[in-house]
């Protein structure tokens, strides 16, 4: 029996981490000494988000640099040599088998199709798991997909597997809409269609909405105001505040991060107020952008307001303009404190 399981991704954003934590909560029940591996990791510099994740939550007594094998600029650097994958795929190999030999079973998790190789993770996946001898996961991205070509995406992703020697153990489907869930499984119900189980995963709106803790990190702002579960605040929408308050309050609904100057004293009072009243939605936070911070006075009325009209502040040094589209451009993260997220995944899982 195989001591070890590889979740390949097939494509960015495939909710892999849910994946992952789902098959760790079952093998700590089950098994008495699970490890947890990544060939490639993005940093040195900064941890790896799942990787700290899987080895806070679990418990797992290895040390961080044991779990995984390199990182993009280690891969980078061998790239100069005429031998890099080899050289590659031996130093993954060798960090691998030192973990396994220290447990009863590894998960290791692929890549994440965030690197500078992008485009080649594929099939370097599917080299490393090949050369692993781990049996894979294939985790297909089922979002803003039509039945029709989640087949197409999981036959291809077969089909290249299996062409570079992988032995695939089951097939995951996630993120599908709620109600295309039944429309995909019916195409998969001939157990011939793809040779493996298959699974299919709902959308959960819920994990696929970041932190306002996620965003204070991604922007590494200031944090002015919040602490403790109020960073695990889910921003629904960015609402720029570029109006008078009056014809800005219209526009607010339920988890909006505000994002204005620092300077506007009367979007950050107006928005606060709107926080403490029953009469107007609740929002998630504002982020203050051009590095300004309120007056004096301004923090000071600030701290007079009852802790149910508490809500995060975040500061930045970037415009208005810059800081939206960076704000946007954050991803939902699973991280160890947010038990209600975790809950939702492993829920879903």
């Amino acid at each position: 029996m195989a001591k070890s399981l590889y979740i390949a991704g097939v494509e960015p954003r495939s909710g892999k981490s849910v994946v992952a934590l789902g098959i760790m909560e079952l093998l700590s029940r089950r098994v008495r000494k699970v490890g947890y591996f990544r060939p490639l990791i993005p940093s040195r510099s900064i941890p790896d988000n799942n990787l700290q994740l899987i080895r806070q939550r679990y418990d797992l007594k290895f040390a961080y640099e044991e779990l995984f094998a390199c990182t993009h600029e280690d891969e980078l650097a061998m790239a100069s040599t005429d031998e890099s994958s080899e050289e590659l795929l031996k130093l993954i190999v060798d960090k691998f088998k030192a973990l396994e030999s220290r447990c009863n079973f590894v998960l290791c998790e692929g890549t994440d199709f965030t690197g500078v190789s992008s485009p080649f993770e594929f099939g370097f996946n599917a080299d490393v798991a090949a050369n692993l001898g781990s049996p894979i996961l294939v985790l297909v991205n089922g979002r803003r997909k039509l039945p029709e070509e989640i087949v197409e995406a999981t036959l291809l992703a077969r089909d290249a597997f299996e062409a570079k020697g992988c032995t695939i153990t089951a097939f995951i489907v996630n993120r599908v809409a709620p109600e295309q869930r039944d429309a995909v499984a019916r195409q998969f119900e001939d157990p011939a269609t793809v040779g493996s189980p298959l699974y299919v995963l709902p959308e959960v709106p819920a994990l696929g909405r970041p932190t306002i803790g996620d965003i204070a990190e991604s922007l590494q702002a200031r944090v002015l105001q919040g602490s403790g579960d109020e960073m695990y605040r889910s921003v629904h929408d960015f609402k720029v505040a570029a109006m008078k308050l009056p014809n800005f309050l219209d526009y607010i609904e339920n988890g909006d991060l505000v994002i204005t100057p620092g300077d506007r004293a009367d979007i950050i009072l107006g928005s606060i107020a709107a926080a403490a009243s029953d009469t107007y939605p609740k929002i998630a936070g504002l982020l203050l952008t051009g590095g300004f911070s309120p007056e004096p006075q301004i923090q000071r009325l600030l701290k007079g307001f009852p802790q149910s009209a508490a809500v995060p502040i975040l500061q930045v040094q970037a415009d208005t303009y810059t800081t939206a589209v960076q704000a946007g451009s954050v991803h939902s993260r699973l991280t160890p404190g947010n038990e209600r997220k975790l809950a939702a995944a492993l829920g879903v899982f």
